[in-house]
């Protein structure tokens, strides 16, 4: 006689069980993401500082396909496709402000990509670390978001104003998200811009 296992779901996880050994756990698997990446990012209406307004000027804004991305490079696009990237969604808001005014937060943007696994996904946010390194930019801390997260400080100078710029990009399983934001440097910390990363981090799950 032949004595099968049996398999019994307790609290998520999975328990193999057999009459001649010990139950062992496997921890349930999480499904991954498959919201659309436009439902992943913020709106107008979500943006918890005033007087911004939707930015739609700007090229890498809206739907973020492969293809797009790519803009015509076939190497690219095969190199995104070996990558595991599925596409991605980019919101821009600027708040309309004279140079001299430009106290607190004057540009966000909202952002969410999907791959096709989590590993994937962990790679892709890897070399977005790698890529702000190199470019010269400062590594701070992002604190607890998703999996894994990376943020980033830069400024820069012009009309008379310093800006600094802060990007917070994280993962949760197969999908990396990010919000800049850009604005005086004497008024503007790290703090807006994981403020927003917490408020986008919401719209991952129903």
């Amino acid at each position: 006689m032949v004595l099968r296992p049996t398999r019994t779901a307790v609290g998520g996880a999975v328990l193999t069980c057999g009459l001649l050994t010990a139950c062992a756990t496997h921890p349930a698997v999480p499904a991954p993401i498959r919201t659309d990446p436009e439902r992943l990012v913020l709106t107008l209406d979500e943006l918890p500082y005033p007087g911004f307004q939707v930015e739609t000027a700007t090229p890498d804004t809206g739907r973020r396909s492969n293809r797009a991305v790519a803009a015509g490079s076939a190497t690219l696009l095969a190199a995104l496709r070996r990558e595991g990237r599925v596409t991605g969604y980019v919101a821009d808001f600027v708040r309309p402000v004279a140079p001299a005014q430009a106290v607190g937060p004057v540009l966000i943007q909202s952002a969410a990509t999907t791959f096709r696994t989590a590993a994937a996904a962990a790679a892709d946010l890897r070399r977005a670390s790698a890529a702000l390194t190199q470019a010269g930019d400062t590594a701070l801390s992002a604190g607890h978001l998703g999996q894994a997260a990376i943020a980033f400080t830069v400024q820069r100078a012009a009309a008379q104003v310093t800006y600094a710029q802060y990007v917070v990009e994280w993962r949760d399983l197969n999908v990396v998200n990010a919000v800049s934001i850009e604005g005086d440097a004497l008024s503007l910390d790290l703090g807006y811009a994981i403020t927003l990363a917490r408020l986008q981090q919401r719209l991952e799950r129903p």
